[in-house]
């Protein structure tokens, strides 16, 4: 007999979910995969959560990520015209084509595999240095506060050639920018956000003096064909701090606390270091550290699942759920295997708008754990795994704490 659930019209957005989401994932997926969710401010959204109609989603022009549509939206809904700022109007996660196009070709020039595999010795060294600073011996240490969340931080800002001086800064902007929203009143967030766009206009007027070896100076230095504005390249210094840091940051995390709560796997992972490459993208699968890609809104009727939604309406493309589909996972997807042939997840997003940054965010997590767990072979939870609590947020699924107990 199948199991029937009585959902509340908000049901994405409940505590109960945002801890345990996968079986009510799994019934949404079975009895309606495109689902209405209502939000507290009155508006709605349509939640696509299989494989194929989420794949198919991302893919379609239809949904656009266009910031500019979505200010529109929101501005009819709640009656007073809003602008998008111009650090967040301005980069590729927030276009369609034709502006779409120029950018991903300049900022695919210069964000190459190449360039973060170049960064793995100064990874290496910022973890190291973050796993000096954590408590050993007695007490708990927090791998999330002290490790998780700024590795990425950290390691995003020397990307773009911030020096070490400014990294605090970098931490503070960082927090703050993880609670943007265009109805926020907060005197505290606008002044992070003015302080973070001074600071940046700064640094890409001092690389256009003096050119280094980071990808602030890759942009502004571009060949005349792929130059970007340096709007577009604050702009873009902006969906890294938020996307890139946020996104990297829940993925460290998720990964941490998967290889603390199977050692089979991570004794095996530490003792074939070359399996690590072929194991990550499992890893990113079962985690899930993304919830749903960012918002699309559509702009004619689309029909997905057998669901036609209309036009001028939010969609919500739900990726953990997809990662769980027994449609494109169909032996034990709720399970860690590392030898799982092809676990295609779309945690990345699929299309035009897959993200520039995955094989950095890769390269962060591989580095993150394995340090850990040289320095740290005996790691161990200091809580019960059914304690450890995530976050409610609609992008990411990040964890609140990870405490540990590490021994010298």
């Amino acid at each position: 007999m199948t199991a029937t659930r009585t959902l509340s019209k908000f049901w994405m957005l409940t505590n109960e979910f945002t801890q345990n989401p996968y079986p009510v994932l799994e019934y949404v997926r079975r009895e309606c995969p495109v689902r209405e969710l209502a939000f507290p401010d009155g508006g709605r959204a349509f939640v696509v959560t299989r494989y194929e109609d989420a794949k198919a989603a991302l893919a379609d022009p239809r949904l656009s990520r266009d910031i500019h549509v979505h200010y529109r939206l929101m501005s009819e809904r709640t009656g007073r015209t809003m602008s998008p700022p111009p650090e967040e109007a301005n980069h590729l996660a927030n276009l369609e084509p034709p502006r779409h196009t120029p950018l991903r070709r300049a900022i695919s020039f210069a964000f190459t595999p190449r360039r973060a595999e170049a960064l793995r010795p100064r990874v290496e060294e910022i973890a190291d240095g973050l796993l000096d600073a954590l408590p050993t011996g007695t007490g708990d240490a927090d791998l999330i506060a002290g490790y998780a969340d700024p590795l990425p931080v950290i390691t995003i800002a020397e990307l773009m050639g911030v020096p070490a001086d400014r990294w605090p800064d970098f931490l503070r902007w960082s927090a703050a920018l993880r609670t943007y929203s265009p109805t926020d009143g907060s005197g505290a967030l606008d002044r992070n956000i003015r302080e973070l766009s001074s600071y940046m206009s700064e640094l890409i007027a001092r690389k256009e003096r003096e050119r280094g070896d980071d990808l602030l100076s890759a942009l502004i230095h571009a060949a005349p064909e792929r130059r970007l504005t340096s709007t577009e390249i604050l702009s873009t210094g902006f969906a890294l701090m938020t996307g890139g840091n946020d996104t990297t940051a829940s993925l460290v995390g998720g990964v941490l606390a998967a290889l603390l709560t199977h050692p089979a796997e991570r004794e095996r992972l530490m003792a074939e270091p070359g399996r690590w490459g072929k194991s990550m993208d499992e890893l990113i699968r079962y985690v899930g550290p993304i919830s749903n890609a960012l918002q699309r809104v559509t702009t004619e009727p689309v029909e997905l699942g057998g669901v036609t939604i209309p036009a001028g309406e939010v969609v919500v493309i739900c990726v953990m759920s997809t990662n769980r589909d027994t449609g494109q996972f169909p032996d034990r997807p709720d399970e860690l295997d590392l030898d799982r042939p092809k676990p295609a997840h779309l945690s990345f997003g699929h299309g035009i708008h897959y993200c520039s940054g995955a094989h950095l965010a890769k390269v962060i997590t591989e580095i993150a754990a394995r340090r850990l767990f040289e320095r740290f072979p005996d790691a161990r939870l200091a809580v019960d795994p059914a304690r450890l609590e995530y976050q409610q947020n609609v992008v990411v699924r990040p964890l609140k704490a990870l405490p540990v107990l590490l021994r010298p």
